[in-house]
């Protein structure tokens, strides 16, 4: 008979040394409301064994970057770029930082 470990997590679990800790990352993503409401909680709660209690301040930044850095960005977008769908927001996004994009959409994509 093989015996089977149990799947309870004690209170040492990841999540709990996390509440102690400060989290900090980037990001590419655009954190829209979708996003900011999954985050809000008014109310205390409790679910699947997770309580939660503590309060947390989440302050969403943008990071200010040279243009030339957004602009070598757009660039390799636009020369793997696969999707049609894709190019006229690459165009808006590299007209509004005063950028030319250069040379064919899927100049560099992997065939």
């Amino acid at each position: 008979m093989t015996k089977v470990k149990s799947k309870n997590k004690t209170a040492t679990d990841a999540n709990t040394v996390l509440a102690d800790s400060i989290i900090s990352f980037e990001t590419f993503r655009k954190i829209g409301s979708y996003e900011q409401s999954q985050l809000q909680s008014k109310e205390p709660s409790c679910f699947n064994g997770n309580v939660n209690i503590r309060k947390y301040k989440v302050t969403i930044e943008p990071i200010e970057e040279p243009k030339e850095i957004l602009a070598e960005r757009l660039q390799k977008l636009w020369d793997e770029c696969d999707n049609f769908h894709h190019w006229t927001p690459l165009k808006n996004a590299a007209m509004q930082i005063g950028y030319e994009l250069k040379g064919d959409a899927c100049s560099m994509r992997k065939k």
